[in-house]
């Protein structure tokens, strides 16, 4: 069977939704992990939101012949021929950052997955980005051996954790406005050595939570889900993020860095649970953070 990569299109969001949720259940199930996809539904509106913003590069993968079932019960696409996988990379600032990438569990292990992740990456440096990451599950050893071999680097264990709601709000903490943008930025590039400004911009305008700790300036924010991520000035201003994050918002997750062991250990101390860990990694430069910060999904 010959692979045909192709952006992807709106008519292939419902196949290639399944197909992540599929692929990611298939494993987080071998591994006794919960699935970052809580349904198809959930997965397709993921891929949707990626397929249709301007600053998210998609491709997908498709065999060349006649549609037909694969082996995990897959159909055509709108696009023509059997859909078989997808990946993502977001150009949105300083960094891109990669994922979901997902492959249809009857296509896996015949070189799909390097061939998606080729394709992001090159795209990526066609447009000028040297900084290129992702975060990797770490008990999933085949990604940690394909990103590797690409000449991925891990740089950070994280913790994914489920956040507790019955915290005390800091009053400090009000929800993030685009007004808040320039010094949410000058934090970011201070803390994170990076700017992640034109993420946030997206993230605020397609409806994302997000709080900042507003202590006569911004001291520290953090936007929703595990697309978002967060900085501040002091373990004390994250840990306070956490809590008014959780408490404000049903079934609130985020990561917190483990070599943070201070702001580990007082997270878990503060009620927040360990889901899994997970390996932030990275191609081309990197400058450590400097300070408190919560990385996102994709880094």
């Amino acid at each position: 069977m010959t692979e045909v990569l192709r952006p992807v299109r709106p008519e292939d969001v419902a196949e290639l939704g399944r197909i992540c949720y599929e692929a990611f259940k298939d494993l987080t199930d071998r591994h006794g992990f919960p699935n970052d996809f809580s349904s198809v539904a959930f997965a397709q509106q993921v891929i949707g939101m990626q397929t249709q913003n301007e600053g998210v590069y998609s491709v997908g993968a498709f065999s060349s012949g006649a549609s037909g079932g694969g082996a995990s019960g897959g159909g055509a696409s709108g696009g023509g021929g059997q859909a078989m996988g997808s990946n993502f990379i977001n150009m949105w600032g300083d960094v891109a950052g990669i994922g979901p990438i997902s492959v249809d569990i009857g296509a896996q292990g015949a070189g799909l997955g390097r061939q998606l992740m080729q394709d992001v990456i090159e795209k990526a440096n066609v447009q000028g980005f040297e900084m290129i990451r992702l975060c990797q599950d770490s008990f999933n050893m085949q990604s940690l051996a394909l990103y590797s071999s690409l000449g991925f680097v891990t740089r950070e264990p994280l913790a994914y954790l489920a956040l507790a709601s019955d915290g005390r709000p800091d009053p400090a903490i009000r929800p993030a406005t685009t007004a808040d943008l320039p010094a949410i930025d000058e934090l970011c590039r201070e803390i994170y050595r990076v700017s992640r400004k034109g993420e946030c911009e997206t993230l605020l305008a397609m409806k994302f939570p997000a709080f900042v700790l507003d202590r006569g300036h911004v001291s520290g924010y953090l936007v929703s889900t595990a697309m978002g991520h967060g900085v501040a000035e002091s373990d004390d201003d994250m840990l306070a993020l956490l809590a008014g994050h959780g408490a404000a918002l049903p079934d609130a997750h985020s990561f917190v860095p483990i070599r943070n062991g201070e702001l580990y250990r007082r997270a878990l101390a503060a009620g927040h649970k360990n889901v899994k860990l997970m390996n932030l990694m990275s191609l081309g430069p990197y400058e450590e953070p400097q300070g408190a910060y919560a990385p996102s999904v994709m880094f």
